[in-house]
C-alpha cells in the first residue's frame, strides 16, 4: 500500500503543516491578547506549542494534517477561544473581530514569505556551501511555503466556518440572506471544496512552485 511513498516527505509535509497552523492559531490567539481580550490567554492558548493544538483539536491538528502528507492536500484547522467584546473600548468589537479573525491568514502569508526567504537561504549553503545535510532544512522550508498558502487561501474563503466567513460576519453583523445561507451550509459547502478544490488550489501550487524556481534559479 506504501510502497510508493515518500515518508521522508510525508514527515516533512506534516511538520510543514503542523508548524502553519500553530502559527496560525498562535495569530489569531496574541491578536486578541494585545487588543486586550484575555481569553486566549486564560486558555493557555498565547504558545507556539503544536502540543497545545493537538490537546485541544486533535482531530484538526493531527489526523487531518497526516492525511494531508499523504495525500498533498497541507490543510488542518483548529479553534482559538477569543471573546471581541472584552477588548480594549477605543476599538469596536466588530474592529477587533475583523482584526482577530483576519491575523491568521495574515501570519500565513508572511511566515510563507519568510519561509520562501529560508529556502534560498538554506540552499545556497547546501549547494555553494558543500554542506548536503542541509537538505531536509530545505525540503522543509519549501514545503512550509506551500502549507502556508495553502492556509491563507484556504482560510480566506468566504465559508463557515473559516476565516474569511468569520471576517463578513463580523462586518455585516450576520445579517443577510448570504451570509445566513453560508453559516447554514457551512460544513457541506467545504466538503465539496476539499474534495473538488482543485480549481482553486492548483494555480495555488502552481504560483508556489513558481516561487520557488524563481528562488532556486537566484541561488544556483
Amino acid at each position: 500500500m506504501f510502497d510508493n511513498v515518500d515518508i521522508r516527505q510525508v514527515i516533512v509535509s506534516f511538520a510543514a503543516i503542523v508548524m502553519s497552523i500553530t502559527v496560525h492559531e498562535f495569530a489569531h490567539a496574541i491578536t486578541a491578547d494585545k487588543l486586550g481580550d484575555d481569553t486566549p490567554r486564560r486558555h493557555g492558548r498565547i504558545s507556539l506549542n503544536p502540543m497545545v493544538m493537538f490537546r485541544a483539536h486533535p482531530f484538526g491538528t493531527l489526523l487531518v494534517p497526516l492525511i494531508g502528507a499523504f495525500t498533498g492536500f497541507l490543510a488542518g484547522w483548529a479553534a482559538t477561544p477569543v471573546n471581541p467584546a472584552r477588548v480594549r473600548r477605543d476599538i469596536t468589537v466588530r474592529q477587533a473581530d475583523i482584526m482577530i479573525t483576519a491575523a491568521g491568514p495574515i501570519s500565513n502569508v508572511l511566515f510563507g514569505l519568510f519561509s520562501l526567504v529560508l529556502y534560498g537561504v538554506f540552499l545556497a549553503i547546501q549547494v555553494h556551501g558543500g554542506m548536503a545535510w542541509m537538505e531536509p532544512l530545505v525540503s522543509l522550508s519549501g514545503t512550509l511555503v506551500l502549507a502556508n498558502a495553502f492556509l491563507a487561501v484556504f482560510n480566506m474563503l468566504p465559508v463557515a466556518p473559516l476565516d474569511g466567513f468569520g471576517i463578513i460576519k463580523a462586518y455585516t453583523g450576520g445579517r443577510g440572506k448570504a451570509v445566513q445561507f453560508l453559516e447554514q451550509y457551512g460544513m457541506l459547502i467545504l466538503l465539496v471544496i476539499i474534495v473538488k478544490g482543485g480549481v482553486i488550489f492548483t494555480p495555488v501550487v502552481k504560483g508556489v512552485y513558481s516561487a520557488i524556481a524563481t528562488v532556486k534559479g537566484i541561488v544556483l
